[in-house]
């Protein structure tokens, strides 16, 4: 891999810096930031928790298209990609790796409130969007099921009466097109309507050396979203939403890797290709297919003082994947003829999920006097999820004592057939005291109940599935969360916040088990308790907004994954502990240019490792020590309009993916820059843009993992790639 170009980015932080002190000290005040991260709209500065919140406009001129692109803009937050179907996301060193039909996500996704329960269903396209916001830590209070790592929030833009619609297009190098359209306004008298579409596609950038496959990692994504807000009262509004995406991608297309087993048997010979950073040797293609969608209803309404929401919302998701693990031709696998076999062998593993799931929220908020908001709720969720796992192993090195006539192409299919029925609970209330003009006191709790009904029935190939088995079993799982948080106005413009809160994520089983004792052993629920203290708010007569978080969280029987051989197993680490430090601002230097900057630290140990004690003391995975990110925004009025540029950089150090903690299966540390030009007329309808993403063309993992010692399984990023946008707009 490529070092990356320090010298180039101090070149480009020159000139931004100049800029910064010579631009007069004259600026328009920041608008300010609303949130809905405790189910009231609320601003930013005011509310007692670490929040990322990323509006319309900058995801737009910022190019986040994908939650990808939000954690390169969100300190405390990564995210890798094991397959396109199995995004994984940690928020403070905190996430899940593990994808059986049993198992949840630690850091938990919502679509207008709306909960997203399967990984696949999370990997959709963000478009017509209000904003996102990222709550970091356990958010065990308001937030439904499991979200002991940190909660996404995806809000949508909701219809108006106006009429008015926008029109995207987008060109770029690797055969890149987009296609953005909306249209909005009123249908009748008390109702309002919006359509939103997305298309786009474009060509891999990794290819095989060993067949006719150059479009590894290409993709086309396309999604419609209908909503319907009806005024059906005076005191009742309903949202209606219905949406559909699909996303195919031929994928993951990973590299060869330098060191274990089939990628070493190759390099060791050099008869054999070298493969470059974006090329492998695989003949088979691997591929994802993933098709979502989904029906909700969202009623508020006023009753006496306060208003009663309901959310009811029925959501499927089917994916399709073939993952091709071990990288390397048969006929290149020669390095060990000498010694009685030709190589070793291939490993594919095909996963057919399907899931349903319904879920059902109920909020009654009102303020029972001038100074105390109360907020209390029920959420209950049902999801359904089959999963059929297979995993194929061609033979070769594994059959090296049998004579080549008689040698099987392939050893026995180990495969799953995993079903899992969910039936989760909660109770939950928040109250915010205003103790007086300068003093917020939040008391708030949870009760969660959970039940899963589960089965797994393995087929043996005597390797990661060592014995047949057809296993039943049913386990339920409970938790009180309290929250208490205190928040104190410094001044009019600054608050600062001190907070207990605690998170569950409730247990479940193995996936691909190797037995049957392994299967129908349930692993237990993970709870944290988080300590946090914060400043937040505005200076210099608005013109720039902070915010700054201190934090410790104590896990205790953190679900953890380990690749025992070829084997994935959950565990829980008995302990682990987190400290971290989280800064966030943006300065509007002038009316022609701002500054944005986030920045990470992170200490994370696992302390009790009962079945892995070597391991303790080590990092926890996906777990930067430094990360942060600079963006600088430059608006320059012309007499027919206006240009705009803008650069982004994100940097983050190494974050290790197991938890013993391999410098082959870590993710190396990064820089990413990313840059933007643009020109608006005056009339502000039309605009057209030119960027280019990964300018300094890092050679950088977008996932990373290792089956010692048969492979490595290094995802690349996107190398550089540019294109141009044009944006349209018309009616109000």
């Amino acid at each position: 891999m490529k070092q990356s170009n320090h010298y180039t980015y101090r070149r480009l932080l020159l000139p931004l810096a100049i800029a910064a002190i010579s631009t007069p000290a004259l600026a328009q005040t920041l608008e300010e930031v609303v949130v809905t991260a405790q189910y009231r709209e609320e601003s930013l500065t005011d509310v007692p928790i670490a929040i990322t919140a990323i509006g319309a406009e900058e995801l737009r001129t910022s190019g986040i298209d994908d939650l990808n692109g939000v954690s390169m803009r969100t300190p405390g937050f990564s995210m890798g990609s094991f397959t396109p179907s199995q995004p994984q996301l940690y928020i403070r060193g905190i996430g899940s790796n593990d994808d059986g039909a049993a198992g949840d996500q630690s850091v938990v996704v919502f679509l207008d409130g709306v909960y997203l329960g399967r990984t696949a269903g999370q990997a959709f396209d963000l478009f017509d969007l209000e904003r996102i916001e990222v709550l970091r830590g356990p958010q065990g209070t308001l937030y439904g099921k499991n979200a002991a790592g940190g909660a996404i929030n995806v809000v949508s833009q909701k219809p108006t009466d106006e009429f008015s619609g926008e029109v995207e297009a987008s060109a770029g190098d690797l055969g890149y097109m987009a296609t953005r359209a909306k249209i909005n306004g009123a249908i009748s008298d008390n109702v309002a309507g919006k359509l939103s579409v997305s298309y786009k596609e474009r060509d891999g950038y990794v290819e095989s050396l060993a067949a006719d496959m150059d479009d590894l990692n290409g993709y086309e994504s396309s999604a419609i979203r209908g909503q319907l807000l009806i005024d059906a009262s005076e005191d009742l509004e309903l949202l209606i939403t219905a949406d559909y995406a699909e996303d195919d991608r031929n994928g993951p297309g990973r590299n060869v890797g330098y060191t274990y087993g089939a990628e070493q048997a190759v390099r060791l010979n050099p008869a054999n290709p070298n493969p470059g950073f974006y090329q492998n040797l695989i003949e088979s293609e691997p591929r994802s297919e993933i098709e979502t969608w989904g029906l909700s209803l969202k009623a508020d309404w006023q009753i006496g003082e306060g208003t009663f929401t309901s959310i009811t919302a029925y959501r499927e998701t089917e994916a399709d994947a073939v993952d091709v693990a071990v990288s390397s031709a048969f006929r290149f696998q020669n390095a060990f003829t000498g010694l009685g076999f030709s190589g070793v062998a291939t490993l594919d593993n095909p996963v057919v999920e399907n899931s349903e799931q319904f879920t059902q929220e109920f909020r009654y908020a009102l303020n029972l006097s001038d100074n105390l908001f109360l907020q209390t709720g029920f959420f209950y969720l049902n999801e359904q999820v089959e999963r059929v796992e297979s995993s194929i192993v061609v033979c070769d090195y594994a059959c090296a004592t049998v004579p080549a006539a008689f040698r099987p192409a392939t050893l026995p299919v180990a495969k799953t057939t995993q079903n899992n029925e969910t039936d989760s609970y909660g109770l939950f209330a928040q109250g915010i005291w205003s103790v007086n003009d300068r003093t917020d006191i939040t008391l708030g709790a949870r009760y969660t109940y959970e039940e899963k009904e589960a089965s797994n029935v393995g087929n043996a190939n005597g390797l990661n599935v060592v014995s047949p088995y057809d296993v039943e079993m049913s386990e339920d799982w409970s938790a009180f969360t309290p929250k208490l948080a205190v928040n104190y106005a410094i001044s009019d413009d600054v608050s600062a916040y001190a907070s207990v809160t605690t998170g569950f994520k409730s247990g479940g089983y193995q996936g691909m088990a190797p037995d049957g004792v392994a299967a129908s052993t349930p692993f237990d629920e993970e709870q944290v308790t988080n300590f946090e203290m914060g400043v937040k708010g505005t200076l210099l007569d608005g013109t720039m907004r902070v915010g700054l978080a201190a934090f410790s969280s104590d896990y205790t029987d953190l679900q953890v994954l380990r690749v025992v051989g070829v084997n994935q197993v959950i565990d829980n680490a008995g302990e682990a502990d987190i400290q971290g430090l989280e800064i966030e601002g943006q300065w509007a230097v002038s009316d022609n240019f701002q500054l944005l900057a986030t920045y990470a630290y992170l200490d994370t140990e696992y302390t009790e490792l009962a079945a892995a004690s070597a391991s303790e003391g080590n990092a926890l995975r996906n777990a930067p020590e430094n990360a942060y990110s600079i963006s600088a925004l430059f608006n320059y009025p012309v007499a027919s309009g206006n240009v705009s540029a803008r650069a982004d950089f994100t940097s983050k150090d190494e974050a290790y993916q197991d938890i013993e903690n391999r410098e082959l299966a870590a993710m190396p540390a990064y820089e990413v820059l990313n840059l933007r030009l643009a020109y608006t007329p005056a009339s502000e309808q039309w605009e057209v843009a030119g960027w280019v993403k990964n300018a300094l063309d890092e050679e950088y993992l977008a996932h990373n993992s290792v089956i010692a010692p048969l492979a490595e399984l290094a995802l690349p990023a996107a190398p550089m790639t540019w294109g141009v946008t044009v944006n349209y707009r018309f009616g109000q």
